[in-house]
């Protein structure tokens, strides 16, 4: 009996991921995609000096990128400046 082997939990696949997470990833996944495929057509930004002709996914990108950043580098500067 002890050296009998141990079945796998139903809630986990072959390789020990949960299966809500492979579901998870998979409905991230697909709702990617479809945002790439909607927002794929183009716009014009106009910036202070130029303007530009580019697709509207890379604006959100760029913009979310932007955010990321200055979240990580605003209250550090903000730590600073109090000190």
């Amino acid at each position: 009996m002890a050296n009998e082997p141990q079945a796998e939990p139903a809630s986990s696949s072959g390789d020990g991921i949960p299966r809500w997470k492979l579901v998870l990833w998979a409905v991230v996944a697909v709702y990617a995609v479809a945002f790439l495929l909607l927002n794929s057509s183009k716009q014009e930004v106009s910036f202070v000096f130029f303007s530009v002709n580019t697709r509207l996914i890379w604006l959100i990108l760029l913009s979310m990128a932007l955010g990321a950043a200055l979240g990580r580098i605003g209250p550090r500067w903000w730590r600073g400046r109090k000190q």
